[in-house]
This record gives structure tokens, sequence and C-alpha cells, in this order.
């Protein structure tokens, strides 16, 4: 399914009524998100089967298949082994553990949201998001890594991705390695001359973790860092895959981005039922 294909989505799954979701198969933090996304649901007309494989729809608590969340790997292959859609719910980018990313099928490019239509052109505001211009000329580039076991990165070789981005774009400047807080890159594939980085766990947070733009470019796969970037005024490289690729108008793609997260209210009011085109 292309992004952006609202009416195909809304046609295509406006008859189903049953929708599949695995509360022991969550983050710690998940209770009160989960819930809202069960009672927007069944708000919406759909009745709602915990643990089963044989409903229209299923609902998983994100794509890094590890630790509680390790067994939603195989729900969600299941499910698309059948072209039956998966709503994939991860913690959000813009402000972690305030807003949550909900998407059809993938929480990247490839998944659904139905951010590019209808848009609230005051959402950005409402939120408390503003673009920020960020001075260049730091003499360093970042490498922001991602989690190996999330199905962002499957099939990807991420060691070999940054290296190749390293030698394209890095043009005499000092190269900066941040892994993902909790998974480790291989250092023996990377130059010998870049920094390492560890990232450092903001205090009285869930898992957030303190990281700084002053870098002339940002180099991520496609996850949250490069998102943020764009919003610091950080040039991004990044794969065709991220929703930081390819930004033209950054006030508009700042708009759709805010289309793309929820907080719990907003979850639990079913907005973004309508706005995937679930709603009966």
């Amino acid at each position: 399914m292309k992004r952006g294909n609202y009416s195909v989505f809304h046609v295509r799954y406006l008859v189903t009524k049953t929708v599949a979701y695995f509360p022991l198969q969550c983050a710690q933090n998940s209770t009160p998100v989960m819930n809202a996304v069960v009672e927007s649901l069944q708000r919406a007309g759909y009745s709602m089967r915990p643990n089963s494989r044989d409903a229209d729809i299923a609902v998983i608590w994100s794509v890094l298949w590890a630790g509680r969340m390790a067994g939603n790997r195989e729900i969600y292959y299941h499910y698309r082994s059948s072209s039956r859609p998966v709503i994939c719910i991860e913690v959000g980018t813009l402000f972690r553990n305030t807003t949550w990313k909900i998407a059809i099928n993938h929480v990247n490019a490839l998944g659904y949201y139905g951010h590019q239509h209808n848009l609230d052109w005051d959402r950005p505001r409402k939120l408390g998001l503003q673009l920020a211009t960020s001075a260049q000329n730091h003499g360093r580039i970042l490498v922001a890594g991602q989690h190996k076991q999330s199905l962002q990165l499957e099939g990807i070789d991420q060691e070999s991705w940054y290296v190749q981005k390293i030698q394209e774009f890095a043009k005499g400047r000092q190269v900066v390695v941040r892994p993902h807080p909790r998974c480790a890159l291989d250092r023996s594939r990377f130059p010998k001359d870049v920094v390492w980085q560890t990232p450092t766990k903001i205090v009285n947070s869930y898992d957030s973790f303190d990281i700084d733009w002053n870098y002339d470019a940002v180099i991520n796969y496609n996850s949250g860092p490069g998102i943020q970037a764009v919003i610091q005024g950080v040039p991004v490289i990044v794969d065709s895959s991220s929703l930081a690729h390819a930004v033209e108008d950054r006030e508009r793609w700042l708009t759709e981005i805010c289309h793309t997260e929820y907080t719990v209210e907003e979850i639990r009011q079913g907005t973004w039922v309508k706005r995937t085109g679930l709603e009966h």
C-alpha cells in the first residue's frame, strides 16, 4: 500500500469487525496507552479479542522484537502473511513517553498514518513544537544507531550502511558514532579515527537519553534521531524508508509528522482511528 492512499485503505478495511491484542507482550509503561487504544476501537464498533490469531486486525506494542515484545514478531508475520493489517504502537519521537506513534503495518515511512490529508495546520503549536535553525560549520557529523532487533532494520546490515555514508559524506569532518542505548555496534567495522559517544540517560525519565544537535549532519537509517534532527534544523542522511527522507517543505513536513503521534487522551478519543480510516 502506498503512502497517502487513504481511499483504498478506507474502503478495504471498513468491513473489519474484530481486533486481536496481546496485553502480555507490551512494555511495562504500556498499560494506559494500550487501554486507550482498546477503548477507542471498542467505541468505533470493533470486538476486541485478547491473544487471538483469528481476528481481522492485530494490535501489537512495538516492532522491537526484544524482551517482553519478542513474541510480537510471530504475531506480526502471522497476520501480514494473510494480508491482514497490524496496528503498531511505538513510543513517540516528538515527546518520548508523552506522545505515541500509531501506524498501520510499520512505524517508519512504510507504514500508513493518514498524516498527509485533512491537516490541522495549528497542531505543531498545540503540541508545543516549532522548527529550529542550527548553526553550521561544527566540523563534525553524527551517526545515530538503531536497535538491530527492530523490524525497521530487518534485512539491513546497519554497520555497512553507516560506513558507506561516512565515506560519502564525512569529507574531512570528525565522525561521532552514537550507538542505540541498548544495542551496541561492531566497532571493528568503523574507521579507526571515529569518536564513540555513550548515550546518557536523563535523570528521572523512564528511558530518555540526552543528545545534542551541534553537528553539520546526522546519519540515521530510519528512526527517531532523523526526525529530531530535521526539527532542530540539522541536515540528515537517511534511507528512503525514513519519515525524515526528502523533506522539501519543513513547515508542511512538521505538520504532517505531528499527525503521526498522539497523546493518551487523543488516542482514547479515537483521533487516530478516524485518521487511519478504521472508523466504521
